[in-house]
């Protein structure tokens, strides 16, 4: 039996705008992660630095997210990297804003 390889000809390409989407939105959940373990080896005495890395980085997820479905939309492109990159930066804004928003009510 021969083996058929299957070619896809196509003009589609991967969108840069997701690419840089998703590595915004993936920087983001650095951001939290670092942030996190930050706050916990200083027993929940973080620094104003911290505090205005977590603002930038929710900006930086709600930028991510409004890249990624501006890339969404783009025509004769692959929907890989925009999608998962929609996912990424729409963890990363919803746990900023839980973190904020547990912030302002229970401390």
């Amino acid at each position: 039996m021969r083996r058929k390889n299957h070619y896809k000809f196509t003009g589609k390409k991967h969108s840069r705008r997701g690419m840089l989407s998703c590595a915004l939105a993936a920087a983001s959940i650095f951001a939290l992660l670092y942030v996190f373990y930050n706050s916990f080896l200083q027993q929940g005495n973080g620094s104003v630095y911290l505090g205005s890395a977590g603002v930038l980085a929710l900006f930086v997820a709600v930028i991510s997210f409004v890249q990624a479905v501006k890339s969404i939309r783009e025509e004769d492109t692959f929907r890989g990297f925009p999608i998962l990159s929609v996912i990424l930066s729409v963890l990363a804004s919803g746990a900023w804003i839980a973190v904020y928003t547990a912030g302002f009510f229970f401390v």
